[in-house]
C-alpha cells in the first residue's frame, strides 16, 4: 500500500512539473511551437490554454497584445470544426472606449489623485460591465491598472501607476493625446491602433496523415493568403508550425436549413461561381482527389484494426458495419471511379471542395449587428465565459428520427470542458435577413483544382447532413433535404452568369443538363472520398462520430453505384 501511495505521489509531482513546463513554454520568450499541439489537447487546462493563446497572439500581433496579460483575454471555444480546433481570442472589453470617454476617465483619475472626491468612491467600468477601471478605497486612494476577468471584480496593483500618480497632479484638467505623457501612455494602454485588431480566430490544426502533411499546410497558407488579399475570406494576420491566427468575422455560419432557401442559395452560387473562374498559382492537375485517397488507402486497413476490432466482439451492430467495410474494395473503386472520369469530359476548376453550412457564413450589417459589449451574454453563441463549467452531452444515433433510440454510444468529454463552446461566430444567431444576404465563403482547407462536378456535387450532398446535433454522433443525416430538380436548375444558371461575370448570360438547356449530369455522376465520388476520410479520422481528438458519418457516405456510395450501372 505504501508502494502505491509513493507511486501515486511521484506521478502527480511528474503530472505538475509538466503542467509548469508547459506553462514556462507559454511564458518564455521563445516558444516551442513544435509542441504547440499540446496546449490544446482534451487534457489542456483553462489555465494552459489561455496562456498559449497568449503567447501566440504576443509573438504574431502588435499594440495591445505585446503586453497585455494572459488572464485579462478574453478566449472561447468555438464549435463546429471538424479538421481544427477553433479559439475566439479577444482584448478585454475595456479598448472600447472613445477618446472622449477615455478623456473622462483620465479627468476622473486626476480629481481622484488630488483627493477632490471627498471620500466617495469613484469606480468606473467597461462596457461589459464587470471591469472596474479603477477604484478608490476607504482611507486611501491607490490607483490601479485594469484586471479584465469574466465574472471577476478584482484589481491588478501596477509599479507605473505609482508615477503617473505625481506626474497627474500638475497636469492641466485638459489632457492633451499627443505626446509621451503619462496620460497619453494611459490612453495607449486603453486603447489599441486601429489597424490593430481587437478580436481574432485562432486555428489550431487537426490531426494530419502522411508525409505531406508540411506541405499541404504551406500550401493552404498560400492560398489562404492569395483569396484574403482577393477578398475572398477572412484576413491572414500570422501563420505559425501547428496552426494560424485570421481575421474574426462578425458573421454567423449557416444552418443547414437555409442552405435551400431561394435567396441563400442563390448568393451561395454566384459565390462558387466566381471561386471556381479565379486562376491560382499551383497546380492546375485534378491529382488532388486521387492523392489522399490513394494515401489514406494504405493506413485504412491498420486504422480499422486498432480503432474497431477488439469492440466489435461485443457489439453485433459494429460488427455488422464492419463487415460492410469489408466488402468495400477501395483500391478497386477509387480505379474505377478514375477511369470513368478520365474517358469523359469535365472541367477541371479551383475548387473550394467542402463547401457545406459551416463554412458559408452570413455577415450581418452594422444596424443588425449586436454590440460587442454584450457578448458574453448572446442568447445561443457564447453560454459560458472561460473558467465556468459546461453540461455534458448525451448520445444519441444518427438520424433524426431515432434520437430516442435505446442503442447509444458513449463520447468522452470535449477538450477542457470548461471553456465556453459556441457557433462559428460571436454574434447573435437569431438574425434574419430582409435584404440580399451578404456571404463569405471560409475555410478554404481542402481547396485545390479539381473537377467542377465534384464541387457543386459535394455542396448538394450537404444539404442532406446537419451537423447540429447534440448528441453523439453529431450529425443528423435526412436525406428528403437533398435538393429538387428545379433548385438545382436555379443554382446552375446563377453559377454559371457568375462563372461568366455577365448577369446576361443564359445557359442552353443542353448545358444545363450536362452539369446536371455532372453532379449526380460526381456525387459518387464525394460519397467515396468522405467515407474514407471518415475511417482514417477515427483516432482524431475532435469529438464526432467519423464511424458513424463513414458508414452513412458508403452506403450512399454503394445505392447511387447500383442505380448508375443498371442504367
Amino acid at each position: 500500500m505504501r508502494q502505491r501511495n509513493l507511486g501515486n505521489n511521484n506521478a502527480l509531482k511528474r503530472h505538475r512539473q509538466q503542467q509548469q513546463i508547459d506553462r514556462n513554454c507559454c511564458l518564455s520568450k521563445r516558444c516551442n511551437y513544435d509542441s504547440i499541439w499540446q496546449h490544446f489537447n482534451r487534457n489542456a487546462t483553462l489555465e494552459e490554454i489561455r496562456y498559449a493563446a497568449a503567447r501566440i497572439c504576443r509573438d504574431h500581433l502588435n499594440g495591445r497584445w505585446k503586453t497585455v496579460a494572459p488572464e485579462d483575454l478574453i478566449v472561447k471555444r468555438v464549435s463546429g470544426g471538424l479538421s481544427n480546433f477553433l479559439y475566439y481570442v479577444s482584448l478585454p472589453a475595456f479598448i472600447e472606449y472613445e477618446e472622449e470617454e477615455v478623456e473622462q476617465l483620465l479627468l476622473q483619475k486626476q480629481q481622484q489623485i488630488e483627493g477632490s472626491v471627498n471620500g466617495k468612491d469613484v469606480i468606473s467600468t467597461s462596457e461589459s460591465g464587470n471591469s472596474p477601471v479603477y477604484a478608490r478605497d476607504d482611507d486611501e486612494v491607490e490607483t490601479k491598472s485594469v484586471g479584465v476577468m469574466a465574472g471577476s471584480t478584482k484589481l491588478a496593483h501596477t509599479d507605473d501607476d505609482d508615477d503617473a500618480a505625481t506626474s497627474d497632479k500638475q497636469a492641466p484638467k485638459r489632457q492633451r493625446f499627443d505626446s509621451d505623457s503619462v496620460a497619453s501612455t494611459y490612453l495607449k494602454r486603453m486603447q489599441p491602433p486601429k489597424q490593430e485588431p481587437r478580436e481574432v480566430l485562432l486555428r489550431i490544426y487537426g490531426q494530419t496523415h502522411g508525409d505531406q502533411m508540411m506541405e499541404n499546410m504551406i500550401t493552404e497558407s498560400v492560398v489562404f493568403a492569395l483569396l484574403s488579399e482577393r477578398n475572398f475570406g477572412p484576413k491572414l494576420y500570422g501563420i505559425f508550425p501547428g496552426g494560424r491566427i485570421e481575421q474574426f468575422l462578425p458573421a454567423r455560419s449557416l444552418a443547414t436549413a437555409e442552405l435551400g432557401e431561394q435567396r441563400i442559395s442563390m448568393k451561395v452560387a454566384e459565390k462558387l461561381g466566381d471561386i471556381h473562374s479565379l486562376s491560382i498559382p499551383m497546380s492546375k492537375e485534378p491529382d488532388w482527389i486521387w492523392t489522399c485517397m490513394n494515401r489514406w488507402v494504405t493506413s485504412f486497413e491498420s486504422t480499422m484494426k486498432g480503432k474497431c476490432l477488439s469492440k466489435a466482439k461485443n457489439s453485433p451492430v459494429l460488427k455488422k458495419q464492419m463487415e460492410l467495410l469489408r466488402t468495400i474494395n477501395y483500391e478497386e473503386e477509387i480505379a474505377w471511379l478514375k477511369s470513368v472520369i478520365e474517358a469523359g469530359d469535365y472541367p477541371v476548376v479551383f475548387c473550394h471542395n467542402d463547401l457545406q453550412e459551416g463554412n458559408i457564413l452570413m455577415r450581418q450589417t452594422q444596424q443588425e449587428r449586436t454590440p460587442r459589449v454584450s457578448i458574453s451574454s448572446l442568447r445561443s453563441n457564447f453560454d459560458e465565459t472561460l473558467g465556468d463549467s459546461l453540461d455534458g452531452n448525451s448520445n444519441s444515433n444518427i438520424s433524426e428520427p431515432e434520437r430516442n433510440s435505446s442503442k447509444l454510444h458513449s463520447v468522452s468529454s470535449p477538450p477542457c470542458p470548461e471553456l465556453d463552446t459556441t457557433d462559428d461566430s460571436a454574434l447573435d444567431s437569431s438574425f434574419t435577413i430582409d435584404t440580399e444576404p451578404d456571404l463569405i465563403i471560409i475555410d478554404f482547407e481542402y481547396c485545390a483544382y479539381n473537377y467542377r462536378g465534384y464541387d457543386l456535387a459535394n455542396h448538394f450532398i450537404e444539404w442532406t447532413f446537419d451537423y447540429t446535433n447534440p448528441q453523439y454522433p453529431y450529425f443528423y443525416h435526412n436525406k428528403s433535404n437533398y435538393a429538387t430538380g428545379q433548385q438545382r436548375r436555379d443554382f446552375i444558371v446563377q453559377y454559371l452568369k457568375s462563372y461568366h461575370d455577365d448577369e446576361n448570360y443564359s445557359p442552353t438547356v443542353k448545358e444545363l443538363e450536362k452539369v446536371d449530369e455532372e453532379i449526380r455522376f460526381f456525387t459518387l465520388l464525394s460519397h467515396l472520398y468522405w467515407s474514407l476520410w471518415s475511417i482514417i479520422n477515427l483516432t482524431s481528438a475532435i469529438e464526432f462520430g467519423y464511424w458513424e458519418y463513414g458508414i452513412a457516405r458508403i452506403v450512399e456510395y454503394q445505392q447511387l453505384k447500383s442505380d448508375y450501372l443498371s442504367k
